[in-house]
């Protein structure tokens, strides 16, 4: 009916009243994989969660790599983020992301910026690739050059927009540029360039710079600047196209819809030796590794066992209790085991930190006010130990 273009009074008689919802629920393959490369990088960022640098130790091949992005396509993922430590180091880099296209994966590129030349673009598909840089002021990227991160940054990002490519600004929010952002984004917009934002998380070099980590007079700057980041990607997001950022927000949708993380259901993350975890965040802490792609097919390790996939929000439920953000009105991503393990050294924790319960009910204020309405979406679903049905 909706394909013939039937509107949603017609459609609305056959919406699903209730969908049950396995506890073990995952896709049939990541919808999202990130690849690892090589933890090599140029730079040695205070708040990276990889501690790129230095090599891991045995790290994968190329052709393992290679079979693997093979394995991938038959499995039916769709996007396919290619990172590191700085992914463009790898001596086999350009081979990687020509093979991973020619898959018909939605591809990511996640650096810094420094190693890109024009000529390593004229050699890159342009067609569902985007290329995201990383910009916090916490890189250091041109200070060889005498530039602030920023300004060399921007160089590199407006260099690849002028060759053809989708680009966007990858940041993470920290005490230490909480005051900066509103002017990254404004750039951003100014040149018609993506953005987004993830909190810094005390893992990985994190460990040793607890101090990055935003505190309560941080809330109304990085409210607003979520505000502007939010709107833009409304304006922004459908000139893309296909894009990683796309499948990303589908994912929270379901995390949403389900009551339940994504990492290990829809998403995965393989690190440069193979170990198999189920987002970035477990791999910064090392916990929840599921195998190795060194010893077995990654589809065995994905239909096998896996604790992660035990874990919903009734998990968190006693956790949960009494605080503010835990009404259904409010979207709460600390119901995370990675995010608890980061805070707590166990999987049902609390994974927010006061800075971020704080900085949702501002967000909320302010999104009510924009739109001069209540923003919450009911999900019916009584509370129960295992497999909760949700609303269609």
């Amino acid at each position: 009916m909706l394909e013939a273009g039937a509107d949603y009074a017609s459609c609305s008689g056959y919406r699903l009243p209730r969908l049950e919802v396995a506890t073990d629920f995952h896709f049939s393959a990541p919808l999202m994989a990130w690849l690892e490369l090589t933890r090599a990088c140029n730079l040695r960022c205070p708040h990276c969660f990889v501690e790129g640098g230095v090599a891991r130790a045995g790290e994968m091949r190329t052709d393992r790599i290679l079979a693997l992005l093979d394995e991938w396509a038959r499995m039916g993922v769709f996007s396919v983020i290619l990172t590191g430590g700085e992914p463009t180091m790898h001596r086999n880099f350009l081979e990687i992301v020509r093979h991973a296209h020619s898959l018909g994966f939605v591809v990511g590129i996640a650096t810094n910026g420094m190693p890109i030349t024009e000529r390593m673009l004229s050699t890159i598909p342009r067609d569902d690739v985007i290329i995201s840089v990383s910009i916090d002021h916490l890189h250091g990227q041109g200070a060889r050059k005498g530039l602030s991160d920023f300004e060399y940054a921007k160089g590199k990002l407006l260099m690849m927009k002028q060759a053809g490519f989708n680009t966007s600004i990858m940041t993470t929010t920290s005490s230490q540029n909480v005051h900066q952002l509103q002017d990254i984004i404004d750039w951003a917009i100014e040149n018609d360039l993506s953005l987004r934002s993830v909190p810094f998380v005390e893992m990985g070099r994190g460990k040793l710079h607890g101090h990055l980590l935003n505190q309560s007079q941080d809330v109304e700057a990085a409210a607003r600047f979520w505000m502007t980041e939010e709107e833009w990607e409304r304006v922004r997001d459908p000139k893309l196209g296909l894009c990683a950022g796309k499948v990303f927000n589908f994912l929270l949708t379901m995390v949403y819809a389900t009551r339940r993380c994504m990492s290990g259901r829809g998403i995965a993350y393989v690190n440069s030796n193979g170990d198999v975890y189920p987002c970035s965040t477990c791999s910064g802490n090392k916990v929840l590794c599921a195998g190795n792609v060194a010893w077995s097919d990654f589809a065995e390790i994905w239909e096998g066992k896996w604790d992660i996939r035990a874990i919903t929000w009734d998990t968190f439920e006693s956790t949960c209790k009494g605080c503010a953000v835990a009404d259904r009105k409010y979207f709460c991503t600390g119901r995370c085991p990675g995010s608890s393990s980061v805070r707590h050294g166990r999987l049902d924790g609390c994974g927010s930190t006061d800075f971020q319960k704080a900085s949702i009910l501002r967000r909320e204020e302010l999104f009510k006010a924009s739109i001069n309405a209540e923003p919450a979406v009911p999900v019916h679903a009584p509370h129960t130990v295992s497999d909760p049905p949700v609303s269609a």
